[in-house]
């Protein structure tokens, strides 16, 4: 009887310790937050409107979501597998996906607050080096001075004309 308890104590103990963990092959919360934030990002990129302010097609906006998708997981060197396993891990772990949610709130309002106050406009003018004041992960073509999201970070590209 006494071994059966032990067994019971031990076990529970054993998963107890595990209950923040995630699993080999699963993304940490901070990671999935960043993926997430540069998808959320990407569907509203991709939603931008085509000229004279008409509304883009949705297969255009859909592969223009696919694109950027593509870009974002090679940005966070991962694969469309590894991706989906961390996202149903998350999607079955309804707690811990509220956690990311809520860690990505505090992300966006303090790059909104940051950008709402100048800050970033004001270091990139004082030092085009830093991260742009348009996110972390979008570049400005020398050559067209246009937006490019989801390329490498901080870094400037130079498009062939």
């Amino acid at each position: 009887m006494y071994r059966i308890v032990i067994v019971f104590l031990l076990l529970f103990t054993i998963a107890c310790g595990q209950a923040d963990r995630v699993p080999e092959g699963v993304l940490s919360k901070e990671e999935m937050r960043d993926v997430l934030i540069d998808m959320n990002l990407a569907d509203v990129y991709s939603s931008e409107s085509g000229d004279h302010g008409m509304p883009l097609p949705d297969s255009v906006r859909q592969d223009k979501v696919k694109i950027y998708y593509t870009q974002i997981l090679q940005l966070h060197k991962l694969t469309v597998k590894q991706f989906r396993k961390s996202y149903d891990f998350y999607e079955s772990h309804p707690d811990r996906f509220r956690e990311v949610y809520d860690m990505m709130k505090d992300v966006v309002t303090a790059e909104k607050d940051a950008v709402e106050n100048g800050t970033l406009i004001k270091e990139y003018i004082n030092n085009p080096q830093t991260p742009l004041p348009f996110g972390k992960n979008v570049l400005i073509s020398v050559v067209r001075d246009t937006i490019i999201p989801f390329v490498k970070k901080n870094k400037r590209v130079e498009l062939k004309r």
